[in-house]
């Protein structure tokens, strides 16, 4: 696969090779406890308790706890959560910092995300190993994918809704089950005295992980090893966090609506996008010299009227009603930005300002760096950054409050096939961030002289979205033109595969009306044009 630029837009394609449960009720409340002591115990078995600022229990040889005992080289730290709270996407304005549970929920329409946050005392020895350990408060359901983030300090139990909660960053740790709790790995980014927060998101469709709060005494707790005599290590940065925890924070929200209770039947997006039908669309093809809008009304009149439009933009999309102006048509539009840029907040200000002037008339799908799978492979960018990105720009897409937005997931269909050795997974942020899936297919039978069958072409396509339960359409697609063929041919498949596609209801798909370095997909022979024109 190779980077193109067919406009100043500039995109990427592949080449031719390739009964819901009830979810959880009002919280329940309770009443804060006052500051909490530290319990120290000396080498020798003695209890030394001090005020809370200290916010730690140090393990000597006669630790309680058996992971964290120490040895006759060093000795462990346990220190309780500071703080920790959960968001619930459908009660946007509602914090639940004295619940005495967290969760990280996702079910169909209830998503739900956890924060904790930990003071390691100073005068901390230098620290060896680390890890976050939570406990289920209830045994049934439990999650397969539970992920550890970074997170900004930035925030207050007492004060944080889904409204003005802080953006989760890249992935810290994967869980691992142990018993009644969930253990992260957080030996990379815990090195001494200093504040450290993490978010705790839940990737497993209808399922929560449903823990203890710090208001039940079980509460969360970061288990330290730490090497006797060495000095303290480096302090976190002034900004709450490691290097890795700063982010920009968001834009302070308008007034929200004041939730008692939640409504499990509203899907969290407005509704499902599209309107029941499957509508056909283009690439949009510059020649030269032409402007967007120029081209646009060019391809509207060689097709009879398109239904949609695929548009790709090198950066942040320009300012609405957009170039070209869709009109009311539902437009795709791609951008891509590097992930670290996305997470470093430098696009924080424009996103926010795109997404609240978009307009709430009609679906938009807008598409964050299609077919990252070769920019990941090459190294260009890991995985686990891609998807932080994206999580990043669902957050500030939800501060417009607009259910028209529909974050598009676009793939190479060829990742699904098991010949390229991909998991499609490792590029998929969520069903928590991700509303649809968008495909990139192409006919790779050319190579033979024919033209796949549609259902050899798109079956994997419809049984990944469906099994994920996301609507899905297709972003591109296309065939040379094959030999001997004079478009008859190619027309007829045309034909049958839009007929498949609309029967599996499919949102869109969009034609890739281009002549690339790979070789020439546009619908030139009149049959093809007019089987295009058919569909339109």
């Amino acid at each position: 696969m190779a980077e193109h630029d067919p406009f100043p837009g500039g995109h990427h394609r592949p080449g031719p090779r390739r009964s819901q449960p009830v979810p959880p009720g009002r919280a329940r409340r309770a009443r804060r406890r006052g500051p909490r002591p530290a319990f120290y115990f000396t080498t020798a078995g003695t209890l030394i308790v001090v005020g809370c600022s200290a916010g730690a229990i140090a393990l000597g040889g006669g630790a309680l706890d058996r992971d964290a005992r120490t040895t006759s080289a060093g000795s462990g730290t346990v220190v309780p959560a500071a703080a920790d709270t959960y968001v619930v996407r459908e009660m946007p304005g509602k914090g639940f910092g004295t619940a005495k549970k967290i969760t990280a929920s996702l079910w169909p329409s209830w998503h739900t995300e956890a924060y904790v946050a930990f003071d390691v005392p100073a005068g901390t020895p230098r620290v060896t190993k680390a890890r976050v350990e939570v406990v289920f408060d209830r045994p049934e359901n439990r999650p397969r994918d539970v992920e550890l983030r970074s997170l900004p300090g930035s925030w207050t139990e007492s004060d944080t809704s889904w409204t003005n909660r802080p953006v989760a960053g890249p992935v810290v740790a994967t869980a691992v089950t142990r018993g009644d709790r969930i253990l992260f790995d957080v030996g990379s980014v815990v090195t001494g005295p200093g504040r450290y927060a993490f978010a705790i998101t839940n990737g497993s469709p209808g399922s929560a992980a449903s823990l203890h709060s710090r208001e039940t005494g079980e509460g969360p707790r970061l288990v330290l090893r730490t090497r006797r005599g060495d000095r303290p290590s480096p302090s976190p940065s002034a900004s709450g966090g490691t290097p890795e925890q700063t982010a920009t924070s968001l834009p302070t929200p308008g007034p929200e609506p004041t939730w008692e209770v939640p409504e499990p039947t509203t899907p969290p997006s407005g509704g499902t996008p599209g309107g029941g039908r499957t509508l056909c669309g283009v690439s949009l093809n510059l020649k030269s010299g032409e402007t967007f809008q120029r081209a646009l009304t060019r391809m509207d009149g060689e097709y009879g009227g398109l239904e949609t439009v695929r548009l790709f933009y090198r950066g942040v999309p320009p300012a609405w009603p957009g170039n070209p102006n869709t009109g009311h048509r539902p437009p795709i539009i791609s951008f891509k930005l590097a992930p670290k840029d996305v997470l470093s907040g430098k696009y924080d200000k424009a996103f926010t300002t795109w997404f609240a002037t978009a307009p709430s008339d009609r679906d938009v799908y807008w598409v964050y760096y299609h077919e990252p799978e070769d920019n990941i492979a090459s190294g260009e960018f890991t995985a686990a950054d891609y998807r932080a990105a994206w999580r990043r720009l669902r957050t500030l897409a939800d501060k417009a409050g607009n259910p028209r937005l529909h974050a598009t997931l676009v793939l190479m269909g060829w990742s699904l096939d098991p010949l390229s050795k991909r998991d499609w997974r490792d590029y998929y942020p969520g069903r928590d961030v991700i509303q649809v899936l968008g495909w990139d297919v192409y006919n790779l039978g050319w190579k033979k002289g024919r033209y796949d069958d549609p259902s050899l072409m798109y079956d994997r396509v419809i049984a990944t979205s469906r099994a994920e339960k996301l609507p899905f359409g297709v972003a591109e697609t296309g065939s040379f033109l094959v030999k001997g063929d004079n478009g008859d041919r190619r027309a007829a498949w045309l034909r049958a595969t839009n007929a498949y596609l609309a029967k599996n209801q499919a949102l869109w798909v969009a034609y890739f009306d281009l002549d690339w370095s790979t070789g020439d997909f546009r619908l030139l022979d009149p049959q093809s044009k007019t089987a295009w024109r058919e569909f339109c």
